[in-house]
């Protein structure tokens, strides 16, 4: 019994060492968690190398009777946006450069006054494409903090929060919020695009709102200027 008892003790011995050794293995780092978010969305090399997106995505909305066409075009490089938003009763196009843009209204071209402009800044910021790109091309401006088992946060460098991610095992995220707001819009699957990785569907855990991406383009030289500057319909109805 006495060689049984012993070799029980000594099992029992190497299971406290094991355990107590995961136990006190250091915390996950917010770079860390970064590189992992990085790597499940197709890698910092692919991603430091986007300086614009355009999405194309169908969307639902409580507040519109019908889906909707919605396309993105997004310059990382500076604040230039461009929304359109088609079905056959709803017809938008917003533009912003900077501190001036532009929207349609009643088939007519309006401009957007400073504030209106500015008012995009936050979500231009904000937003998860460029705040990817940023991280990947390793942006002074921004801090990596992990919080929890699986939540990232992203801060910019006078404190302020500007993302947030709760991420799967595998580094993909599930949901993601801007600044201070905690609702944050839950995410699908990965869908891909050359080497990179984007979430194919989102909405809102409230389910007032969600999109599924039916083209995502993203381009490392300057986009063209008629994306900013055009009348006409670029997105199809």
């Amino acid at each position: 019994m006495r060689p049984l008892l012993f070799a029980a003790l000594l099992l029992a011995s190497q299971l406290v060492s094991t355990l107590t050794a995961q136990n006190s293995a250091p915390p996950e780092t917010g770079v860390a968690r970064a590189e992992r978010l990085l790597a499940a969305m197709g890698g910092r090399d692919a991603w430091a190398r986007v300086r614009w997106v355009h999405v194309q995505a169908v969307h639902d909305d409580l507040d519109q009777a019908q889906p909707f066409n919605n396309y993105l075009w997004n310059d990382f490089s500076r604040l230039r946006l461009r929304f359109e938003a088609h079905n056959s009763t709803l017809d938008r196009c917003r533009v912003v450069d900077g501190n001036s843009g532009w929207r349609w209204a009643d088939g007519k071209r309006i401009a957007l006054t400073t504030a209106q402009a500015a008012d995009e800044q936050p979500w231009w910021e904000a937003n998860i494409y460029r705040t990817l790109q940023r991280l990947a091309a390793r942006d002074p401006g921004l801090e990596a903090r992990a919080v929890g088992a699986h939540r990232l946060e992203i801060f910019r460098s006078d404190g302020k929060r500007l993302n947030w991610f709760v991420l799967h095992p595998s580094g993909a995220p599930m949901l993601f919020g801007t600044w201070d707001s905690e609702a944050g819009t839950v995410f699908g699957p990965l869908g891909k695009a050359g080497e990179l990785r984007y979430p194919k569907w989102g909405g809102r855990p409230d389910g007032s709102w969600r999109y599924e991406i039916v083209r995502f383009q993203a381009e490392a030289g300057e986009p063209a200027a008629e994306v900013f500057e055009s009348t006409e319909k670029l997105g199809a109805p």
